[in-house]
């Protein structure tokens, strides 16, 4: 659909997907799903719901029992909070912890998932590069952080690396990764020298003033860098291209991430 072409009319008809979270005044999910629901045909819409914190408890029932209510995209501070109240999460999504997605199935019962670390396979991939077998540094060992690590383990990393500024969460997702078997990451040490991917998955880099979450002085031209920070260009970023770095910044990781969370909630994209 064209940039500037009138969105399809709001029916009785339509259906409806929910971004679901607090605050959701600076989300850009809709922008990104609403053009691309529509150029795929369907009559369908993805719409901001602000529930307040204190108040999910007593609103999330009826908000799962509207009828014409297909799915939710989860942001914080639910992706934990929302799981007791769905039927069942995928395995990923129980060895991360959360959710960012849930569908209601033809029967009623609501399922969640997990798609950062998808989002993030499929950024690297858009950039030619392939995990398997490959040297991997993460900084930050949060929820899109662990989703992420996963998800990179499962496309067959040979080895990953995490650093956090709590060295505890770090060392917390390493033995959970390693309880899973296949690997065993390292916590609170990361060489960028000899590195085939480095991720960072924290919010530096969001604010101005911000450098970087590390000291980059020793990564390598051969390094893949990827920054899940949904700004156009980050400190990272910019030194990574300085040193003839491959990147890929969050904007890609969205884009990667939208299609897989669609095709979920049963509305796949073109």
């Amino acid at each position: 659909m064209p940039a500037d072409a009138l969105p399809p009319a709001i029916s009785g008809k339509t259906r409806l997907l929910g971004f679901l979270g607090d605050p959701v005044i600076h989300a850009r999910s809709p922008q990104n799903f609403n053009p691309r629901l529509a150029a795929s045909g369907h009559d369908a819409a993805l719409v901001p719901l602000h529930v307040p914190s204190d108040r999910f408890e007593a609103a999330i029932p009826g908000l799962l029992a509207l009828a014409n209510l297909d799915g939710l995209v989860v942001t914080m501070p639910y992706k934990e909070r929302l799981i007791p109240w769905l039927d069942s999460i995928s395995e990923r999504a129980r060895d991360v912890g959360a959710v960012n997605a849930a569908r209601r199935l033809p029967d009623g019962r609501w399922i969640g998932d997990i798609f950062d670390g998808v989002g993030l396979v499929g950024a690297a991939a858009g950039i030619g590069f392939v995990p398997q077998g490959k040297s991997v540094g993460l900084i930050g060992a949060g929820g899109a952080g662990a989703a992420i690590a996963f998800a990179l383990v499962e496309a067959g990393i040979a080895s990953l690396s995490v650093v956090d500024r709590d060295e505890a969460r770090a060392v917390a997702l390493c033995g959970r990764i390693a309880a899973k078997g296949g690997i065993m990451p390292e916590a609170g040490s990361l060489s960028l020298r000899g590195l085939d991917l480095l991720v960072h998955a924290t919010p530096v880099g969001m604010a101005e003033s911000d450098g970087t979450a590390i000291d980059i002085a020793d990564l390598e031209s051969g390094t893949v860098v990827i920054d899940i920070v949904t700004k156009p260009t980050t400190p990272l970023l910019l030194a990574a291209a300085r040193r003839g770095c491959r990147t890929a910044g969050g904007g890609a990781m969205v884009q990667a991430q939208t299609a897989a969370i669609a095709a979920f909630l049963g509305y796949p994209l073109r």
